[in-house]
């Protein structure tokens, strides 16, 4: 199972799943992680497949028959597994018997992608195709999309057997972000440093682009929000902003959100400028610099906080203290690796360093093409050492006026 896979279920979860549903997964074998993670403890959950393994509860003596009583199942969810089922019709035609009424169902199949046996590999799927299986087996549609990040670049649809959900067409409303309730026990671990506070460092770059339009995901108290003269496009699920400019807008909602149900115009022209200070995990923030890149200007900045933890503490995935700087700092190695084409610096601001990227180009597919294999490779390092290097900022630059001219091409 690949990350994008977990997170369009994640998403179907959050936004359509009733409740104390009865929740049956077609396939389920747990094939690097299983959806079974994604429900509440106590779901009522039971995986089926057609050979033992992790995460199946019950064998299927045949593929197209589920040992259920009709209208028994609230939910049914299934990710990679239509496209290794030579007659995949038959299988919505057991997903709607078994489904109570109003219950639900959640499809993920691939849209693109390497032929991978398993043991046979025999379809692709197009968005036409779940209105026609919608229609085959006497469900609703509810929702579709195709995702966009490859290789894959998975159709999911969310079904319904009679019923009267609707979509959803606007995001809801996010959890509150909490904060550590205490310092680390370790005052080092809570350490910052730098040549020039960062705001300072923003405040410089504004002035010197004067961006006609500005976007930044992650706006707490909106102190960086506030440098911005022109319009701007603020996005943070939980902001703790006490005056928004008059000139910006605030999208309470995350990032990934934003994006989604803005599509293909989520602003009104392109930005000149950008700063991406949202969660600080790596595959957040390449999901931000992926959706924001595609909608920069020509000579458009993006800016990047976070990329220099002054103490391993800090880079810990799961936050220990209050200076938090994630593992965003992987974002920009893995950056400074694949995308040559872009012009990145580093510079040595006060608490945890910016990272400055132009060079930027909206149409390359690069970083989409790639997404799953590469945040794979960073999930399975785990809380890997920061370098030295990166501890020490040896390679920073110190924030001089030159040096942010030199940054931004200005």
């Amino acid at each position: 199972m690949h990350l994008s896979s977990f997170e369009n279920m994640q998403r179907c979860i959050d936004w359509y799943c009733p409740p104390g549903a009865r929740v049956v997964d077609l396939g389920a074998a747990s094939v690097n992680g299983s959806y079974r993670d994604l429900f509440p403890p106590g779901t009522a959950y039971t995986g089926f497949d057609l050979a033992p393994g992790p995460g199946v509860d019950v064998v299927l003596e045949d593929p197209y028959v589920l040992p259920l009583a009709d209208g028994s199942v609230d939910l049914v969810v299934s990710g990679q597994m239509l496209e290794h089922c030579p007659q995949f019709w038959r299988v919505f035609t057991e997903v709607a018997r078994v489904l109570a009424p109003g219950g639900l169902a959640f499809m993920i199949a691939p849209s693109e992608g390497p032929i991978h046996r398993y043991p046979v590999d025999c379809y692709r799927f197009y968005p036409d195709a779940w209105g026609a299986m919608a229609d085959w087996a006497g469900l609703r549609l509810v929702h579709c999309w195709r995702d966009q990040r490859g290789p894959w670049c998975d159709l999911v649809g969310v079904f319904q057997k009679g019923g009267t959900l609707e979509r959803l067409t606007a995001p809801k409303p996010a959890q509150p972000i909490l904060l550590p309730a205490a310092p680390h026990p370790d005052p080092a671990a809570e350490a910052t440093r730098g040549k020039r506070p960062y705001r300072e460092v923003l405040e410089e770059m504004h002035r010197l682009l004067s961006p006609r339009l500005y976007c930044e995901i992650g706006v707490r108290k909106g102190q960086s929000l506030a440098l911005c003269r022109g319009r701007a496009v603020a996005i943070d699920p939980s902001p703790d902003i006490e005056t928004l400019p008059g000139t910006a807008t605030l999208h309470r909602c995350t990032s990934d959100d934003f994006f989604f149900f803005a599509g293909d115009s989520p602003f009104d022209g392109r930005v000149d400028f950008a700063f991406i200070d949202g969660m600080h995990l790596s595959e957040f923030v390449l999901r931000d610099f992926m959706n924001l890149e595609r909608h920069m200007s020509p000579k458009g900045v993006i800016v990047v906080d976070d990329v220099l933890p002054n103490h391993p503490v800090q880079a810990l995935r799961e936050r220990q203290s209050q200076v938090w700087t994630g593992d965003v700092w992987r974002f920009a190695r893995l950056l400074s690796e694949i995308r040559p084409d872009l012009q990145l610096t580093w510079l040595d601001t006060e608490p945890t360093g910016l990272l400055v990227v132009r060079g930027l180009k909206p149409q390359n597919r690069v970083l989409w093409n790639r997404y799953n294999p590469e945040i794979r490779k960073l999930l399975e390092a785990g809380d890997e050492p920061v370098p030295e290097d990166l501890l020490t900022r040896a390679h920073a630059l110190d924030p001089t006026a030159e040096a942010i001219r030199a940054a931004i091409g200005r």
